[in-house]
């Protein structure tokens, strides 16, 4: 069956947002599961840390390669595929008996959230004219940020009944968006895409973090000797990455955008604040339930205040970025997240929920702040032919931040740990990894990001602003973590 007629544009909207709102809810969800899991499939510490990293390691490589490929076959297809192979790994992940069972399932949602990620936004921006893309896009944020901020009390009501409920739940909204999908959206492609892919690029990208990932993994269990060869050869196989990414037509990162100084700017304060996030998310709801023996539903309730304020704060920050400017704004809210970090430093087994709420707020409130102004000062100065690719790579730098900031903090985690620390206080150091990464993010975004409109500091790669529509396109990406 096909939809037509003028609802057609809202119902692939609709299709769109089913595959937007399973991304976001998983964020959140998964992490409040992790002791759960741990418990029912006897999962190590390692192979807790590679049910998140294997996920999001596997959309970081993917994610600007899939875009390439829907640019070049058909989005539609190509997000129709991805989120086919989402359910299949949902339904993998669900029925898990063991850990290795349960990783592979993430790997297989991780291949297909990558394309859902990358070409969600484009199926909406196709079929809505100009004039109504405001009010479409909109609604796209506004289903991303809901699922975000619900997705710690919705995952631990579904925890109550069980972890694998979070998974199969999947299912029948992956079934539904294909079904909409398929019925509604039109095809599209860009004909000026060609026909290249940068196999030796993916290549290298793939197996060069891998392989760094694994050395911080699997840092605590394995010999020094092994983690410290495991880690040159992934350092050595992604200086290959670099070589040849300056010598492909159609790289999966071209390395000049950050020469542009406003772009390496937010390149940074996206890295520095999700890859926190991502370790934050890790370690508190495994430290509320097996420390202070609370519920995965009331562990939910007390991490909200992570997630809940950038619905509050998120609507205004274009009125807040008009009066402060991206600058100002965005470091302000690294500032914020820097101080929610050093709160967070301070845990012990028996630390009060004020002291958590305090940390977990700042932090929240610095997601809020930052996530508008970095999509604006990242693309404002970027001329029109390099939009697709910037944001293409800004995307992967957010989720490939996740992967190392996580394997990095792990590691810091597990040495704790072994020399006799007990789990708070190893949460609570292994912070300061997150901490420093903040520290940096914030000092390079005063450094670097300019409000848009003033020029960058290498007039190679400035160029005018965006035309409206893609400037508001690339406004509403501020809640892809």
């Amino acid at each position: 069956m096909k939809i037509g007629g003028a609802n057609r544009k809202w119902w692939t909207l609709a299709g769109a947002c089913a595959g937007l709102f399973l991304l976001m809810l998983d964020s959140t969800v998964v992490a409040l599961a992790l002791p759960e899991i741990r418990h029912d499939v006897d999962a190590s510490a390692e192979g807790l840390q590679w049910v998140m990293n294997g996920y999001l390691l596997t959309i970081a490589v993917l994610v600007v390669t899939a875009g390439r490929l829907g640019d070049m076959f058909g989005r539609k297809r190509v997000f129709l595929a991805g989120m086919g192979l989402f359910a299949i790994g949902s339904v993998v992940s669900g029925a898990a008996g063991d850990q290795e069972a349960l990783i592979f399932g993430r790997v297989l949602q991780g291949a297909g959230a990558a394309p859902m990620l990358s070409l969600s936004l484009a199926l909406v921006c196709n079929v809505f004219p100009g004039e109504e893309q405001a009010r479409a896009l909109g609604i796209w944020a506004a289903v991303s940020a809901v699922a975000l901020a619900i997705g710690p009390l919705a995952g631990g009501l579904l925890i109550e009944v069980d972890w694998r409920v979070i998974f199969w739940m999947n299912l029948p909204v992956s079934i539904l968006g294909i079904a909409i999908t398929l019925a509604a959206a039109p095809e599209s492609i860009d004909p000026g895409a060609g026909s290249r892919i940068d196999w030796p690029g993916l290549t290298a990208l793939s197996s060069g973090l891998t392989a760094v990932v694994i050395a911080l993994v699997q840092a605590d269990a394995w010999s020094g000797k092994a983690v410290v060869v495991l880690a040159v050869v992934g350092l050595l196989t992604l200086a290959a990455f670099w070589a040849i990414e300056h010598r492909v037509r159609a790289p999966i990162v071209e390395f000049g955008l950050f020469r542009n100084g406003p772009y390496f700017g937010a390149s940074a304060a996206a890295f520095a604040l999700v890859g926190s996030y991502w370790a934050v998310m890790f370690f508190q709801p495994q430290y509320l339930q097996d420390v202070r023996g609370h519920s995965p539903i009331l562990s939910g309730l007390m991490i909200l205040p992570v997630t809940v304020p950038m619905i509050f704060v998120s609507p205004f920050s274009g009125r807040l970025i008009g009066r402060f400017g991206a600058r100002r704004l965005m470091t302000a809210g690294m500032t914020c997240g820097l101080i929610g970090l050093l709160v967070l430093t301070r845990l012990q087994a028996d630390s009060s929920y004020l002291l958590l709420l305090v940390g977990y707020l700042l932090f929240g409130i610095a997601l809020g702040l930052v996530y508008a102004p970095m999509s604006t000062a990242a693309m404002a100065a970027m001329p029109a032919d390099k939009a697709g690719i910037a944001a293409g790579v800004l995307a992967m730098d957010r989720v490939l931040a996740g992967a190392v900031a996580l394997a990095a903090t792990g590691a810091v985690f597990h040495a704790l740990l072994g020399d006799d620390h007990s789990f708070a206080a190893s949460v609570a150091g292994s912070t300061w990894v997150a901490v420093a990464l903040a520290a940096l993010g914030t000092a390079l975004t005063w450094a670097y990001v300019r409000d848009p409109g003033q020029a960058g500091p290498d007039p190679a790669l400035a160029g005018e602003p965006k035309p409206a529509e893609l400037q508001h396109h690339m406004h509403h990406r501020r809640f892809h973590l």
